[in-house]
């Protein structure tokens, strides 16, 4: 799980990705509402590079961008955007947030982003350690229906000793992964409770 300055040091590499997956058509171009797109884009929490992109794909086909029209747009999808509400909607779906909030409700946001980001992370390896609960309960199922056949296939002694000895390995190894995953799931439990209590005093 990442930390708050984990994911701070991180806001410029998601920005970029974020301006970097959308892009214009000459058509789109020439029939643009720039301050459409620009509120449409504060709305989605996108940076200001993707102003860039979007000029740099109409300036192919002589279009030229109305920068004022869309800052006045995104400034207004911003309001939107950065709603305490919101911080924690894009935090509980796994969203990145990539600084672009004003200095007046950037702390906020981040707050509570943080916390709901916490939550989904752990939500996240809750559900992993649970998968791996039932993948290793499974081969241990499989090691004990296999045990008859593969001592059946044995035909000496000394082949069956050798057969039972790597079962009985092989459910220890299992066991003690189901151990140490047990005690890793009941940890994470304990702190994902611990996150969403502390993100239920931060929403109301």
């Amino acid at each position: 799980m990442l930390t708050k300055l984990g994911r701070l040091a991180l806001l410029p590499f998601f920005g970029i990705l974020l301006s970097s997956c959308a892009t214009m058509s000459p058509e789109e171009c020439k029939v643009a509402d720039w301050g459409q797109l620009g509120e449409r884009d504060g709305m989605e929490g996108r940076t200001l590079g993707q102003l860039s992109d979007r000029a740099a794909d109409c300036a192919k086909v002589g279009v030229s961008v109305n920068t004022q029209a869309y800052q006045q747009g995104r400034d207004l999808g911003l309001r939107s955007y950065c709603r305490p509400d919101n911080a924690v909607r894009v935090g509980l779906s796994g969203g990145f947030y990539a600084g672009v909030c004003p200095p007046e409700t950037h702390a906020g946001f981040l707050t509570r982003y943080e916390a709901a980001r916490s939550v989904w992370d752990l939500r996240n390896e809750v559900t992993s350690l649970d998968g791996r609960v039932e993948n290793l309960e499974r081969r241990l199922r499989d090691v004990n229906r296999g045990e008859e056949k593969r001592l059946a296939d044995a035909t000496t002694d000394e082949q069956r000793k050798a057969v039972r000895k790597a079962i009985d390995d092989e459910r220890r190894d299992i066991r003690n992964e189901l151990s140490e995953n047990d005690r890793r799931l009941r940890r994470k439990r304990d702190e994902l409770r611990s996150a969403e209590f502390s993100l239920s005093n931060l929403r109301y």
